[in-house]
């Protein structure tokens, strides 16, 4: 059930919004609706600040975890192969999409964002979401990304640092532009509902 967010909480959200164009070097256009936040059944909290004809989406997916400054060389080495297997996913995505600048997917061990047109932000989305939740990561990935860092990692420690960073409990999401609330809802859902805490991905086997 939607609910209007508080005023306690309105300036952090609205920090949060400012944040996600301000990432994409873009301004709001038009009359920005009030933010509206839910959470899935996993946990996830997601707000939702539609500006209909503006024509483009924006996201932040937030991984409020520990620290990454205090496992530095396991959190670069994450980095680096949750942004291969971003680049990977969207090449595959958008094969065909025919357009000369493809949505924008980006990821780190603690964020992930995408900015795309409207008609191109669900599947874009989707690309994110796949890449947080299933990682295109084995042993000899890892072994080939320590190759170029300044520490080498196991690929035991990167699954641990993985396992207890990024999980649904410590996620939040907010998604800003030309989508409705029931449109955000509906993706939001198909794109992390079924995440589970402590579920075993391609990382955990």
């Amino acid at each position: 059930m939607k609910k209007k967010i508080k005023m306690i909480t309105m300036k952090k959200i609205l920090i949060m919004i400012i944040g996600v164009f301000a990432f994409n070097n873009i301004q709001a256009q038009g009359t920005m609706k009030d933010p509206v936040s839910f959470k899935l059944k996993n946990g996830i909290e997601v707000v939702v600040a539609e500006n209909s004809g503006m024509g483009k989406v924006f996201a932040s997916v937030k991984i409020d975890g520990e620290p990454v400054s205090t496992n530095a060389a396991v959190s670069d080495v994450l980095t680096n192969l949750l942004t291969e297997g971003a680049i990977h996913k969207s090449k595959v995505a958008f094969a065909n999409n025919g357009k000369d600048i493809a949505p924008k997917v980006n990821i780190n061990a603690e964020e992930g964002n995408v900015a795309a047109d409207a008609e191109d932000f669900e599947n874009a989305f989707l690309v994110l979401s796949s890449a947080i939740q299933k990682p295109e990561m084995d042993k000899e990935a890892v072994d080939k990304a320590n190759k170029n860092a300044e520490h080498s990692i196991s690929f035991d420690e990167l699954k641990t640092f993985y396992n207890q960073q990024i999980k649904p409990s410590r996620t939040y999401i907010t998604i800003a532009g030309d989508i409705t609330l029931a449109e955000a809802k509906a993706l939001t859902k198909k794109a992390f509902g079924e995440w589970k805490e402590n579920q075993e991905t391609a990382i955990a086997k």
